[in-house]
């Protein structure tokens, strides 16, 4: 499971889908959470970045990412859930900012993921609100993505939640550039 996390963290940031030291990981293991530690560069996980926190409290979260609670609240709703990849996704920002949901108009995107809602919260990084609100979306629909934040995606492993999270921001550049494409056109 380790080798899992350093792989998928280098992955998830060599696609750009977060900055040095933004986003994180996890992996559920019966009553335990593997996730990122706080401050860790998620392109550059050792093992000593990957800390072992549990699944029904937060004694343990003092080393872990911000994000453990929504995390933990993830897991807890929804016990198929093995695997989640959180992402500061740019484009995928840039349109939740404007969006209540995501549709994609690809072929790929319709087929991974036919609608990504947008949650809109008042505190997004690693907020009581956000661990409330995203377990149910997630639940529905495999990912959601924060108003302003970035986007939390989820699977059986972390290979299909950091492909989830890749498909998230695939389908927000085809949008966001057919958008451009769209307009330019009209002033030609």
């Amino acid at each position: 499971m380790i080798k899992d996390m350093i792989l998928f963290g280098k992955i998830l940031y060599e696609q750009g889908l977060n900055h040095s030291h933004s986003g994180n990981i996890s992996i559920r293991d019966g009553n335990e959470i593997l996730i990122k530690r706080h401050g860790a560069m998620l392109g550059y996980l050792t093992k000593k970045d990957i800390v072992r926190i549990n699944l029904n409290n937060d004694k343990k979260d003092k080393l872990a990412s911000l994000e453990a609670k929504v995390h933990r609240a993830i897991y807890l709703k929804n016990s198929e859930i093995k695997a989640i990849a959180h992402g500061h996704t740019i484009y995928a920002t840039v349109l939740s900012l404007h969006n209540k949901i995501i549709k994609p108009i690809d072929s790929e995107g319709q087929l991974y993921l036919p609608q990504i809602p947008v949650l809109d919260c008042k505190e997004t990084i690693g907020s009581d609100e956000v661990a409330k609100k995203i377990p149910e979306l997630i639940s529905k629909y495999k990912c959601a993505i924060i108003k302003g934040h970035g986007a939390f995606a989820t699977g059986k492993n972390l290979e299909q939640a950091s492909m989830y999270l890749s498909v998230i921001e695939n389908v927000s550049k085809i949008l966001y550039l057919s958008k451009v494409y769209k307009h330019e056109k009209l002033f030609k």
